[in-house]
């Protein structure tokens, strides 16, 4: 009935990013899956500002993500922008 708790991943993004990730792979549409992926990435650039270059991109933010994803976000339909010479558009 409860959720197990245990200690964020992150301490500065908390326990929410964590259930932000795990929600990834029960998305079924693919497009929804990435806007999501985005909004974690977000996240993690509000959490960490100095990660974040001026033009609001973070090579380090997405890294970061790939890093603590308990999948592999690829699997999902989620790319790295800089792996891919994209534009880092999450917010």
């Amino acid at each position: 009935m409860f959720l197990k708790q245990r200690k964020p991943r992150d301490f500065d993004c908390g326990f929410n990013m964590d259930l932000m990730m795990a929600a990834i792979p029960r998305i079924a549409e693919e497009s929804e899956r990435i806007e999501y992926a985005k909004r974690i990435v977000g996240l993690i650039k509000q959490s960490h500002p100095n990660w974040v270059e001026e033009d609001g991109q973070s090579k380090l933010a997405w890294d970061y993500y790939f890093e603590l994803a308990p999948y592999d976000p690829e699997e999902y339909g989620i790319r790295n922008p800089f792996v891919y010479g994209e534009v880092d558009d999450a917010q």
